[in-house]
């Protein structure tokens, strides 16, 4: 037997989709103009609704459970909709957002573009921020569980439920100390694969294309030590006749500091693309459009 929508009060799911996306009863609250106890009193007559928690609690916040995930994808894009139809006119006012927008990604991007793009934001709102989240194994379902508004990465997702737009591309190059005893401004292909490298082995193999590049019969690289962060082979290499491989940009942003030579890899290798990436679900969310718009526009690449 279907549900009775008149039985229904519609009014909760708004507020339902306002909690899975801001995590947390207050920034809900917030958010919607109404008190926290407003707020947990809507959940609650939700929860006899749909006869399941919808959400558990941990340090981080609210997190939803796997009804709630399913309930939200079913209507967000309905409310969505509905909003553009009740108020076709009008547009997201950043100045008087208070959204802190959630960002899935590595290490490089918190050091290129956390900084600028603040800087950006505050010229078109003094209450919207902006949290960086660590891009670990099966980050994904932080955007499918609306845990997270956007990611970045080097691949384009496959999961129906994702959209990306490639918004930048990146290139490899190898980085030295200056007085490094063997590498003086160039460097071949015997140099790169005897010399000793520096790497992020699982990171590697999901960002950058050496796999496809170093797969060719006799080029191996010798590994001389292993790290977890993107900056942290240019700190190896500035220290160490180790070299590393690294993106341009980030090469960039440290060599002065960390005096290191920024040299070309020493064969052709194709551009490692940039995708922004978020739910479909989102898509439609006024405020998620404009903040996509205010990334594209203010990514320092």
């Amino acid at each position: 037997m279907k549900l009775n929508f008149r039985s229904v009060d519609l009014n909760l799911l708004p507020v339902f989709a306002a909690v899975v996306e801001e995590g947390q009863l207050s920034r809900a609250a917030g958010r919607l103009g109404m008190s926290q106890p407003a707020v947990s009193a809507a959940l609650q007559r939700l929860r006899l609704t749909v006869g399941d928690p919808l959400f558990t609690r941990s340090r981080s916040g609210l997190n939803p459970t796997p009804r709630a995930r399913e309930l939200y994808e079913q209507v967000s894009n309905g409310l969505a909709a509905l909003a553009d139809a009740l108020e076709p006119g009008q547009a997201f006012d950043p100045s008087q957002s208070a959204r802190t927008f959630r960002i899935v990604a590595i290490d490089y991007f918190e050091s290129l573009m956390l900084g600028p793009l603040i800087s950006a934001l505050r010229e078109h709102s003094a209450g919207m921020g902006i949290q960086i989240l660590p891009q670990l194994e099966n980050w994904s379902a932080l955007l499918t569980s609306a845990e997270a508004d956007l990611a970045f990465d080097t691949r384009r997702p496959t999961d129906e439920r994702l959209t990306a737009d490639q918004v930048a591309e990146e290139s490899l190059v190898v980085v030295a100390r200056q007085d490094h005893p063997h590498i003086r401004g160039e460097l071949s292909l015997d140099d790169y694969l005897s010399a000793e490298h520096v790497v992020l082995p699982e990171r590697e193999q999901r960002t950058l294309p050496l796999d496809l590049i170093l797969g060719r019969p006799g080029w191996q690289r010798r590994i001389g030590a292993r790290v977890v962060q993107y900056s942290n082979p240019l700190w190896v290499a500035a220290s160490s006749d180790l070299i590393a491989t690294v993106p341009l940009r980030l090469a960039e942003r440290l060599a002065d500091t960390l005096q290191l030579q920024i040299l070309p890899f020493p064969t052709e290798t194709p551009t490692v693309p940039i995708f922004l990436i978020w739910p479909v679900a989102l898509d439609k969310d006024r405020a998620h459009q404009w903040f996509r718009w205010f990334l594209r526009d203010n990514l320092p690449f």
